[in-house]
């Protein structure tokens, strides 16, 4: 199988929102948890929930990982308040999936197979953030991010209204 990748230099924005944009973009509020990973493109990947109780994957990709930086210290920081609040009070420490951070998220489905034990490949998807917008200490909206430059599928390039949450 031959290396499909384009080498760094030759990546232009463009380029890349196009091969990470291909599907509608819209926003959606999720809940992050303290479970982060890196795959192959050195993407971050985060587990959240979508409607409190729906399991999806977040990745920040391409340039937006360099962006990624104040939510995986937002996320890393809750983690350890909670595990320092749950010692303070002689309990165990708290189970991941009570520590969520909300954030507002403007990006992208993208399907993902994976075989199970069985042979079986189930279908899943990763919502790929094009922006994103969570509450600092003080309680104000901080958004990172930038607007897709290029959205397969017929739709417009970022010249489209804004919405509202994203600034």
């Amino acid at each position: 199988m031959s290396h499909r990748r384009k080498p760094a230099s030759e990546i232009t924005p463009e380029y890349e929102d196009s091969g990470l944009f291909k599907s509608k973009v819209g926003q959606l509020a999720v809940e992050l948890v303290p479970q982060m990973s890196r795959n192959s493109r050195n993407d971050l990947v985060v587990r959240g929930f979508a409607n409190r109780t729906t399991e999806i994957e977040v990745a920040f990709a391409g340039r937006r990982v360099k962006e990624a930086g104040p939510l995986e210290a937002r996320l890393n920081a809750l983690m350890n308040k909670r595990i320092r609040e749950a010692k303070a009070l002689g309990e165990k420490a708290p189970d991941i999936d009570h520590v969520r951070l909300p954030v507002l998220i403007e990006g992208a489905w993208r399907p993902r197979f994976r075989r199970d034990q069985t042979g079986w490949e189930t279908r899943s998807y990763y919502l790929f953030a094009a922006r994103w917008s969570i509450l600092d200490n003080e309680g104000n909206s901080v958004s990172f991010g930038s607007p897709p430059l290029v959205v397969m599928s017929g739709q417009p390039k970022s010249d489209a209204p804004k919405q509202s949450g994203m600034q």
